[in-house]
């Protein structure tokens, strides 16, 4: 055996003993519940946000998370329908709060012209103070700007953890202190949000300017020496340009064993669905998915329209790569979960299609009329955008060791937005009648391993996976879960998706298709009926196509009964025709972080 395959194979055991060790330890307590956060919001603390003329605060976030009603722009209020369990606000760490810092009556430089671009009420002027920092960015070594104020990010980043810790009620609500790492290159998205476990001793937010992915995981990797437990979630993958799941490193080297350790390590997860659009996967890399094409953004961000490249920008695709890499060389860097979020710039996590309030501030989204009307900063209309997502999770209790921990070993799911309920488990003796058992999820623990995880050993079987949904009370019935597996075989990736549950009654027929669920959908009322689809799905299904010498993975894939897109629901509140080119209707869904199959080192 070579150093470098030895080298390898000490790494793939190092990690499956750190995952067993993880998952050893919440088998005495199995995650018994669903929570569900949004962990990706941003207030007037960001710039960008302010710029939109947004002059929610933390405060008013974390009030509105909890269900309290607060005032919306004008003489209404809005309030969630169902209050969250967590928030995270991840206001962006570059000049944190430095815009907002100029409506201080006491600043020290009222007459600068940024000052006073800022302090106006035209919204056209204000904008003009963030493009002016925009451009400050380009000079870094102008110490005397009046955008270089480190107080104003110091008293930022204070208020953005003392109101977390003012609205942490363990049990009942969780939050985060967490920022947003905003780095770009050749305008190909590269943000992560950065999540801490706690609020003791927490460091200065990192800016992204001049920095790498790399550099950013090594500032997590100094303060987790001294105590301080964060993770990074990559997201909008969909306009990386390519690059968010290349295949080198961010200086153009190959990867290797030891990047893909620290990159699983600090990046256990990727925000797969939110307002700037789905990551799961493109219909040129999944010609043979259905429901590949949904709710799709591709115009790279700040860049008049442009759109970026697809390989290297969608989940589906980085898992496959994973598992290739695996086979190949004996390593995966893409062994992530999957979560969703908003990435509203409002303040307000209102991500419920039908009480959907905008995500860019009033100056663009604060009613029906402006969300149908205003061209945003992007080229993008607004209605193309989607109405954003939610993550899932599966822990004991809604505090923040709990959820941390279950971020951190990846038992997560993500919604666009609906609250529905996903379980998924996979071992080698299930039996297959387990779906319907009373305690089909302590022996789903039991006998094998949740969403997340890993399986080994297979000794010749194809493993069995267990996958549960139920509905969100507020939303539509189920259509049909889906398992996705990938695979590599030849030096190629491969794909294949199973219909494994269908609502009433269906069966796939022996040509493959499947009769659709029907659409209740009534554009003109945006209103529909749950007399198709079915309150919960479930089943028992084992893999006819398993290799056990090949790496491959799962995921379930859930799919609601059609419903109204929250732009046919702004349509029938003005009383006018839902907007040309965009669907009357939406299929909401979630996505179960995997379970990989690694065969023995």
């Amino acid at each position: 055996m070579s150093f470098t395959t030895r080298l390898q194979s000490l790494v793939l055991s190092t990690f499956l003993a750190i995952s067993a060790t993880t998952w050893g330890a919440e088998q005495s307590a199995a995650a018994t519940q669903a929570y569900f956060g949004d962990i990706h919001l941003h207030t007037r603390l960001s710039n960008d946000a302010f710029a939109f003329m947004t002059d929610r605060t933390p405060d008013d976030a974390y009030r509105f998370a909890k269900g309290e009603a607060i005032a919306q722009y004008g003489d209404t209020q809005i309030q969630l329908r169902a209050p969250l369990d967590f928030l995270a606000v991840t206001d962006h760490a570059e000049s944190l709060g430095v815009l907002q810092s100029f409506l201080n009556p006491e600043h020290p430089s009222p007459q600068d012209p940024a000052v006073q671009m800022a302090r106006s009420s035209d919204p056209a002027t204000r904008f003009q103070a963030f493009y002016e920092w925009r451009q400050s960015r380009q000079r870094p070594d102008d110490a005397v700007s009046v955008f270089n104020d480190p107080s104003a990010v110091g008293s930022a980043w204070q208020e953005i953890v003392q109101s977390a810790d003012r609205h942490y009620v363990p049990g009942t609500f969780t939050t985060f202190a967490a920022y947003e790492w905003t780095a770009s290159k050749n305008m190909g998205n590269l943000h992560r949000n950065v999540i801490f476990e706690q609020t003791e001793d927490l460091p200065i937010p990192l800016p992204a300017e001049g920095s790498e992915p790399e550099q950013l995981w090594a500032y997590m990797e100094t303060n987790r020496a001294r105590g301080v437990k964060s993770l990074a979630i990559p997201h909008n993958p969909n306009v990386s340009d390519g690059r968010m799941f290349a295949l080198t490193d961010s200086y153009g080297l190959p990867l290797d064993a030891k990047y893909a350790d620290r990159r699983n390590h600090n990046e256990p997860l990727v925000e797969v669905t939110q307002n700037k659009g789905t990551s799961e996967t493109h219909p040129a890399l999944s010609m043979n998915d259905e429901f590949a094409d949904f709710e799709l953004f591709t115009e790279l961000l700040i860049s008049n329209g442009k759109q970026g490249k697809v390989p290297g920008s969608y989940v589906r695709d980085a898992y496959i790569n994973g598992v290739t890499l695996q086979k190949q060389k004996g390593y995966n860097p893409f062994m992530f979960g999957l979560v969703g979020a908003s990435d509203y710039h409002s303040g307000t996590s209102a991500v419920e299609e039908d009480n959907m309030t905008g995500g860019n501030g009033p100056s663009q989204s604060a009613t029906p009329a402006l969300r149908r009307s205003t061209r945003s900063v992007l080229s993008t209309p607004p209605q193309f955008r989607s109405s954003a997502g939610l993550t899932g999770v599966w822990a004991q209790d809604n505090t923040r060791e709990d959820i941390f921990a279950a971020f951190r070993r990846r038992e997560v799911f993500a919604t666009t937005g609906t609250r529905m309920q996903v379980r998924l488990f996979a071992g080698w003796t299930y039996p297959a009648n387990l779906a319907e058992a009373a305690d089909r999820v302590q022996s789903g623990y039991r006998g094998g391993v949740p969403m997340g995880s890993h399986l080994t050993n297979s000794e010749g079987r194809a493993p069995r996976l267990l996958v549960w949904a139920a509905k969100d009370p507020n939303s539509g019935n189920l259509d049909r879960i889906q398992i996705i597996k990938g695979w590599s075989e030849d030096g190629r990736g491969r794909e294949q998706i199973y219909d494994v549950a269908l609502s009433d009654d269906r069966h796939v027929s022996r040509d493959g298709t499947i009769a659709s669920v029907g659409n209740t959908v009534d554009p003109k009322r945006a209103t529909f009926t749950n007399e198709i689809g079915d309150a919960t799905l479930a089943t028992v299904w084992q893999d006819p196509d398993f290799d056990p010498q090949t790496p491959a993975f799962y995921y379930a894939r859930v799919l609601e009964i059609p419903t109204p897109r929250w732009t046919t629901y702004d349509a029938a509140a003005l009383g006018i025709a839902p907007p040309e080119g965009v669907p009357t209707s939406i299929q909401e869904r979630a996505y179960t972080s995997p379970i990989w199959y690694l065969p023995s080192p």
